[in-house]
């Protein structure tokens, strides 16, 4: 005869070392969304929610409830339905490591979310198919390429960053006077060019910028109207490029995103 504690939709049994990776994917995937909120600077409700989102479920699985890591792994599922493949700045994060922090949380985020679906289905099937339930001889060498990808995706982020001197001065070199803009902040601060040049503004997506002369002094905008300087007056960039200038008097000027808080670029005219 069963007992209560095998019968009805909430019955539970111990997890086992499948149930504790859901958990642990779940809870490192909600860490990997907060740590992207705090990378790219910008209050995102959508992030904020998907982060307390997933610790409520790795808490719903840890009850140990049969179908719980079922749940997860469709929510791991519905992850890359809802975000690489369909949403522009998911895609864009994932396809600008230079910009370090958000493309390496996005990258922790996403294969976190394939540990999930995996753990998930595979807890599932020993929850209801019973018996001794052992982790597989194949998750370690599994786990290993979800790490390695993090790794991967963490070393190469630290060579293109901006900061990288011989990859600054290549990126002048092939495109001078043109600075890209992310979702929140230009790909580099300063840029160098001389007198009656222009430059070249490009929106690596469909991201809204309002483009002004003056700069951010913390979370503090600072709109200034410099002598000799191209007018930029709330000038809106939604995918595309713009061309400021030319710049025919020689000294620094600054432009700065006035929904953006902190982003600001530095045009240094020689």
């Amino acid at each position: 005869m069963k007992t209560n504690e095998q019968q009805g939709v909430l019955s539970r049994v111990p997890l086992s070392y499948m149930g504790w990776l859901t958990v642990g994917s779940l809870v490192g995937i909600g860490i990997g969304f907060w740590v992207l909120l705090m990378t790219i600077g910008v209050t995102v409700f959508p992030i904020a929610i998907l982060a307390v989102v997933s610790i409520v479920m790795a808490a719903l699985v840890s009850t140990g409830v049969r179908w719980m890591p079922a749940l997860a792994a469709l929510y791991g599922v519905g992850m890359w339905i809802g975000g690489p493949t369909s949403q522009p700045y998911s895609l864009y994060h994932l396809t600008h490591p230079q910009e370090g922090g958000p493309f390496i949380a996005s990258v922790l985020v996403y294969v976190l979310a394939i540990a999930a679906i995996v753990a998930g289905t595979v807890a599932t099937m020993e929850n209801y198919r019973g018996g001794e339930r052992r982790a597989p001889g194949w998750i370690n060498p599994f786990l290993g390429v979800m790490a390695g990808f993090i790794i991967g995706a963490t070393v190469v982020s630290l060579l293109v960053l901006p900061g990288n001197t011989s990859a600054a001065q290549s990126n002048q070199a092939t495109k001078p006077g043109t600075v890209h803009m992310g979702i929140a902040s230009f790909a580099q601060q300063t840029i160098t060019i001389t007198k009656g040049s222009t430059v070249k503004l490009v929106d690596d997506g469909n991201f809204t910028h309002i483009l002004a002369n003056g700069s951010w002094d913390g979370s503090n905008p600072k709109p200034a109207s410099e002598p000799g300087a191209p007018s930029v007056h709330d000038v809106q960039v939604n995918g595309g490029s713009i061309t400021i200038g030319p710049f025919n008097t020689a000294g620094t000027f600054s432009i700065y995103c006035t929904v953006h808080p902190g982003m600001m670029l530095k045009v240094i005219v020689q």
